[in-house]
């Protein structure tokens, strides 16, 4: 290595990253070449000499390493080392969008306020996205996304896995005892607490996860916690873990704690037989059948405080209630009072999804024969979300079906590429076990860690398919039956390749629906750019406004004039193809249909089609004013005429402030068709 006393005596100072003057220093250049872009030493002393004689000539007195990183970068260029410029790189933001970002919204995010945590995540999440696509995935993948072809999501959080769901048995046996904290607590005796430690662990697993934690089976696992309460009691009790969950907003950004919980009325076989756990983990020497009423009571409580809504009778957008409807649930003599009450939160506040299980389904294959009945290591996730631009593969392909699927499996091997990286980098992380940055996915209380990886998945979603049968049949997804028979054959072909390529690479890929309330408006964006005019042709809303996006999904125009049961059933064949978290919106705009009619259509929809989830989108305005809310979107108040309001409507999965929608969501909302004709 060169020898120190080569370095040219400058009265130079340089404003260090650790807050700090320190004296110029020509070896600090070589050692940080050698050390991060691994090049020989000559070759650094060389472009060292190069920097120092630049900075003299400029005459400049004071320094940053931001600058001087710059001037190194630019002598690797030009030396042909672009590797070695890349592993030199410098992350993050030019001082003009700093000062953009902390003055502005950014409405990239629907679900992050304008606030200073906002900004300090959006900054974390920038750094966080550039390491992503210049160190955590190859070149060809972060082009592909850079370019439109696919959209990995969350970048941003790239050191944390997707989604999560899993039962409140793993809380009810282990207690609160995470590492790094510095109290843990044991299982919970009493309801109460252990709601408490519900909602503490999720706002902890939030903070490991880009997306939602979802709950499974709450109501029947709280059950033997509630069989000495009245219903007064279970109702201030399921009031409780309401407000708990929509009034939490101490994750990411100051965002709320996005919470699914899965309810079910009918309790599955698989639950009925199992030794139910009561205070403090311990069995009460019953099956969770035995307290099948008091999980009915819990239900019904959770459905009148929903319906009910907040102080100011506000719909609760938290936590998402997910009604699991079986075979078994309309052999109940009480059904129609309880789906009555679950429609009537529907039509009236929006909350509750339902999830058709026409088919039963056991504990996931996946699990050992002797894990099935154990319910607190049934732990599901999904890793990461790779949604496909389909339409730009239509604009490609020119009409030729064959060019067509044969670019549409080269996409899906490089998404499925992706999916790969991110788990070796994730299983890097997870390497360090308790001492590492996910030590709490790593934790060991049962005999495996808490994230499972190798009963994950890894989703491969779709935008614009209703647009690719566009361009490729000549007709929407809706308007013939040519278009809905190549779009059954292109979600087909996804299922077909993912499984093969999930068998050769050893990871669970699934086709699923994506949550593109970002994606859909970029790639339309992109498309606009590289591909006009043709995409011009197809792109929806109002190109001129560049208020623009692509339908998401496997659903159909979201302007098409379908009768709610049509669009269902249509919607509903895609759903074979598909796994995860899918749905078929109902758009209610400021009707309210009521419950009667609703729970009549939601039986039509079980057993007249073959969708597996819908949901009921009200849209609603806020004045801040009287503090009122009314039903539809509306420029002022229907109540006082005040123009201070604010309108919320459902986003993708949940309900959210319009006013941070981006351009491309809030064309969609615009063109969303009401049609309340449900008898068609």
């Amino acid at each position: 290595m060169a020898a120190h006393s080569e370095t040219t005596d400058l009265t130079l100072f340089v404003r260090t990253s650790g807050e700090e003057i320190a004296r110029w220093d020509r070896q600090r250049i070589v050692d940080a070449l050698v050390r991060e872009a691994e090049i020989d030493d000559w070759v650094a002393d060389e472009i060292s000499r190069d920097v120092e004689k630049q900075i003299i000539a400029s005459g400049i007195s004071v320094l940053t390493t931001a600058l001087i990183r710059e001037m190194v970068n630019v002598r690797l260029i030009e030396k042909g080392l672009e590797k070695e410029r890349r592993l030199h790189g410098r992350l993050g933001f030019p001082l003009y969008d700093v000062r953009r970002l902390i003055l502005h919204q950014n409405k990239q995010d629907a679900n992050i306020p304008h606030s200073p945590e906002a900004t300090n995540l959006i900054f974390a999440e920038g750094i966080k996205r550039e390491l992503s696509l210049y160190d955590v995935f190859s070149s060809d993948i972060g082009d592909a996304h850079i370019a439109g072809d696919m959209h990995i999501h969350a970048l941003g959080y790239i050191d944390r896995p997707y989604i999560c769901c899993q039962s409140l048995e793993y809380l009810k046996i282990n207690g609160l005892n995470l590492p790094q904290a510095i109290n843990s607590a044991n299982p919970a005796k009493y309801a109460e607490v252990l709601l408490a430690h519900m909602v503490r662990f999720s706002s902890v697993l939030q903070g490991h996860f880009a997306g939602t934690i979802g709950w499974d089976a709450v109501n029947i696992s709280f059950a033997p916690y509630l069989v000495s309460m009245t219903d007064k009691e279970v109702k201030q009790f399921a009031q409780m873990l309401i407000y708990e969950f929509s009034q939490l907003a101490a994750t990411r950004g100051g965002q709320a704690l996005y919470t699914d919980i899965h309810l079910y009325y009918d309790m599955p076989s698989t639950w009925a037989v199992l030794p139910a756990l009561g205070a403090e983990g311990k069995p009460t020497g019953k099956t969770y059948a035995d307290y099948n009423r008091d999980a009915q009571r819990f239900a019904r409580a959770i459905m009148e405080v929903l319906e009910k809504g907040d102080a100011r009778g506000k719909p609760f957008i938290l936590p998402r209630p997910l009604l699991h409807i079986t075979e078994n649930f309309w052999r109940k003599q009480d059904i129609h009072d309880f789906l009555l009450s679950a429609c009537k939160v529907a039509s009236l506040m929006g909350n509750t999804c339902f999830v058709f299980d026409r088919k039963e389904k056991s504990f996931p294959s996946d699990f050992r024969e002797e894990e099935r009945d154990q319910p607190w290591l049934h732990r599901s996730s999904t890793i990461q979300s790779v949604t496909l631009n389909l339409p730009r593969l239509g604009y490609r392909a020119g009409g030729d079906e064959e060019k067509l699927f044969a670019s549409l499996g080269e996409l899906i091997l490089k998404a499925a590429k992706a999916h790969v990286q991110k788990k070796d980098f994730l299983e890097k992380l997870l390497s360090y076990a308790e001492d590492g940055p996910l030590a709490v996915l790593a934790m060991n209380h049962d005999g495996y860690s808490f994230l499972r990886m190798n009963l994950a998945s890894y989703v491969i979603g779709i935008v614009g398919l209703n647009e690719l049968a566009q361009i490729h049949v000549g007709k929407e997804l809706h308007q013939s039956p040519d278009a809905l028979e190549f779009g059954l054959k292109v979600v087909e072909f996804i299922r077909q390749e993912t499984g093969r390529l999930s068998r050769e690479l050893q990871i669970k890929l699934v086709p699923g629906q994506s949550l593109a309330e970002t994606t859909a408006y970029r790639f339309a964006r992109l498309d606009l750019r590289y591909f006009s005019p043709t995409a011009g042709r197809y792109i929806r809303g109002d190109v001129a406004e560049g208020a623009i996006y692509y339908t998401n999904s496997t659903h159909l125009n979201v302007a098409a004039d379908v009768a709610p049961l049509q669009r269902v059933i249509q919607e509903g064949l895609f759903h074979r193809y598909l796994e995860g978290d899918v749905f078929t919106h109902i758009q209610l705009g400021e009707k309210n249909p009521g419950g009667e009619k609703l729970s009549e259509f939601v039986k039509r929809v079980y057993f007249d089609s073959l969708n597996r989830q819908i949901d009921f989108n009200p849209e609603f305005t806020f004045c801040s004013s009287c503090g009122r809310t009314g039903r539809g979107l509306h420029k002022k108040c229907v109540y006082c005429g005040s123009p201070d309001v604010e309108g919320i409507a459902r986003l993708t999965k949940y309900f959210s402030k319009t006013s941070s929608w981006n351009k491309g969501k809030l064309a969609e909302l615009k063109y969303r068709k009401i049609n309340d004709n449900y008898d068609e």
